[in-house]
């Protein structure tokens, strides 16, 4: 019993523990220090107010489609309805939504802002594969989502980068 678990478990090691390839291994760094770029953007960026984040950036290769990075967002920040608030009236809840509409549009212009100065440097990505920043917005359930998306997805050809006007922006 004992042998065919020590030969079960050096089989793995020898199919898993393999040295990664210097390709691989730049793709990695490199996305590594775009998840760092959006992290300190949206934590530095001066829009005031400010879009907090929730959580950190985190970034996948896909291949044959580049560069993918997720992050979620809270629009417009508001206490959640505790012991001490009890409820929103519905006129609140109207303005909330009004606010969180007005934010689209900087959060667009910071997902650009990202992509154009922080797209190009992923060299390791193919020239015609696309960087995709994907923003989820955080929601409580109480709040009025009308007219409001649960995503926004901003993507474009990595050889394209330095453009805003090539980048692609889809809400979800």
């Amino acid at each position: 019993m004992m042998p065919r678990m020590v030969v079960s478990a050096l089989l793995a090691a020898a199919a898993f523990g393999g040295e990664v390839p210097p390709r691989q291994q730049a793709l990695g760094k490199q996305i590594a220090s775009m998840e760092q770029a959006v992290d300190k953007y949206f934590r530095s960026i001066a829009v005031v107010p400010a879009i907090p984040m929730i959580g950190t950036a985190r970034g996948v290769y896909l291949s044959g489609y580049g560069a993918v990075f997720s992050v979620e967002i809270n629009l417009v920040p508001v206490a959640n309805v505790s012991p001490f608030r009890s409820a929103y009236s519905e006129e609140e809840k109207r303005q909330l939504n009004a606010r969180k509409r007005q934010r689209l549009e900087d959060l667009e212009r910071m997902m650009r802002e990202i992509l154009t100065r922080e797209g190009a440097a992923l060299t390791e990505v193919g020239a015609e594969e696309q960087v995709a920043l994907a923003v989820s917005l955080f929601y409580f359930p109480w709040e009025d989502l009308t007219q409001l998306p649960r995503q926004v997805v901003m993507a474009g050809a990595r050889g394209e980068m330095a453009s805003a006007a090539d980048l692609r922006t889809r809400y979800y």
